[in-house]
């Protein structure tokens, strides 16, 4: 739980910065990079902790991705230039990225089936205190302390964290007889294929444009290399995301419906506070404030979900009513935004309870579909298109606001055409939502979870 703190206020803290940072250190244009690349970093790693979790255990992956953070934490802190600091979040996101997957991964290995619904309570409870402290934290230094102190608090959290796994944890046990090696060179491939695929996507959040001379390049060579991964022959060698686990229609299900509620909560974390300081003209700490609704709303949607689960497992129909809670505010969103006051809470409470109902019931399906000795990489798996979504969504929907600037700074751009490309942002979000309600519906169900339900 330490380790999820710390993985989750590392996100949840530096959106409402952003701005603050970049003028800071004297580059706008670089604001993307600042969240997308840490997203990018953690995503294309995440499989490799996955896998290598299943070999040597949570514990020893764990405190290597703890260590990484806190060492990227330090260097954002001294960061003099907007490279430096994506630079130093790349780093930070190698560790904290992964470190999600492998705590609920962790759980997995102790706990069972639905049961592991009611350990969603805890896991929820570290994300409401997050979610209420870290924005607002985050927003009260940057305005009255500095920035770099946003990198500050991590330090002291990392090796509190660290210390608990080391303490807690039971170190791994090796299986006997002969293990395949690992298939490095195809991890070397879906490393390559997904990095350049994610930098275009971040490339076109920075408005290079979709049909850009180096969108383009970028796409396709990650074309290229994903294509040559997809086809090549490992031969004996273990590989770092088997393609089996894409022929499990729950663990594939799962996955597309955790990138699409990303899609909306990632892309929404970062346009609700430029929409705020933009449009709406707040101060940073006014924004933190405001995002308090939405940020709350998340864990305490997880936590009702996690109960409900447990006690009924209809599974389906729960993550179907929340992504179409999310879409219903999403909706609202488009219409409303902006604007402060009662509407804006009443619209994020009903988008954070439906993102927050979801959540927990893909990471508890798609491992409840596997054998226990894949546990860590389809949690990783699962959690890699979380981090897709994330970036997908910060790509496409920032796009959709650059472009109303007109090639100025977004700041200078004219209110009416932002209110009007923030309207088609959240719209687009709203699909995602409704999307992923339609893959609830038919999402499959494994044999465990049709077994009746303990009173």
């Amino acid at each position: 739980m330490p380790a999820n703190f710390l993985s989750a206020i590392d996100q949840s803290m530096l959106p409402v910065a952003l701005l603050t940072i970049g003028r800071d250190l004297g580059d706008l244009t670089w604001i993307a990079w600042v969240m997308s690349g840490y997203l990018v970093a953690g995503t294309v790693a995440t499989p490799i902790y996955g896998k290598l979790s299943d070999l040597h255990g949570r514990r020893r992956m764990l405190m290597w991705a703890i260590g990484l953070a806190g060492l990227g934490s330090l260097i954002c802190s001294f960061a003099v230039s907007m490279p430096m600091l994506v630079a130093a979040r790349v780093l930070q996101g190698l560790g904290s990225g992964a470190v999600f997957a492998l705590a609920q991964a962790a759980v997995a290995d102790v706990v069972s089936g639905p049961e592991r619904a009611r350990f969603q309570a805890y896991f929820s409870g570290v994300f409401a205190t997050s979610a209420l402290v870290a924005p607002v934290m985050g927003g009260l230094l940057t305005q009255y302390l500095s920035w770099r102190a946003i990198f500050w608090v991590n330090l002291p959290i990392a090796a509190f964290a660290w210390w608990c796994i080391w303490k807690t944890l039971a170190p791994h046990t090796p299986s006997t007889g002969p293990r395949a090696p690992i298939d490095w060179m195809g991890a070397a491939w879906l490393t390559a294929g997904l990095g350049l695929g994610l930098i275009a996507l971040t490339r076109v959040g920075q408005g290079a444009g979709w049909t850009g001379t180096s969108t383009l390049l970028l796409a396709g060579g990650s074309a290229l290399l994903l294509t040559g991964w997809v086809t090549r022959k490992p031969g004996k060698a273990q590989p770092i995301v088997p393609l089996s686990l894409f022929r499990n229609g729950t663990v594939a299900g799962c996955c597309a419906i955790t990138a699409c509620t990303f899609f909306v909560l990632t892309g929404c974390s970062v346009l609700l506070p430029l929409a705020m300081q933009t449009v709406g003209e707040a101060r940073t700490d006014q924004v933190a404030f405001r995002l308090i609704a939405l940020t709350l709303a998340v864990p305490v949607g997880a936590f009702t979900g996690g109960q409900i689960m447990l006690r009924t497992r209809r599974l389906r129909e729960l993550s179907m009513v929340g992504s179409m809670l999310s879409c219903g505010a999403l909706a609202g969103l488009a219409i409303f935004m902006p604007k402060a006051g009662p509407w804006l809470a009443a619209l994020m409470i009903p988008l954070g309870l439906g993102i927050g109902i979801t959540l927990p019931i893909m990471t508890v399906l798609a491992q409840m579909a596997v054998e226990p000795k894949q546990t860590g990489i389809t949690t990783a798996t699962v959690s890699f298109f979380r981090s897709l979504g994330s970036v997908i969504g910060i790509a496409v929907l920032t796009s959709l606001v650059l472009s109303a600037a007109a090639g100025t700074v977004i700041t200078q751009a004219d209110p009416a055409t932002l209110r009007t490309a923030f309207a088609w942002a959240f719209g687009l979000a709203s699909l995602s939502a409704l999307l992923a309600s339609l893959l609830a519906l038919r999402l499959p169900l494994p044999a465990s979870l049709l077994q009746p339900a303990k009173p």
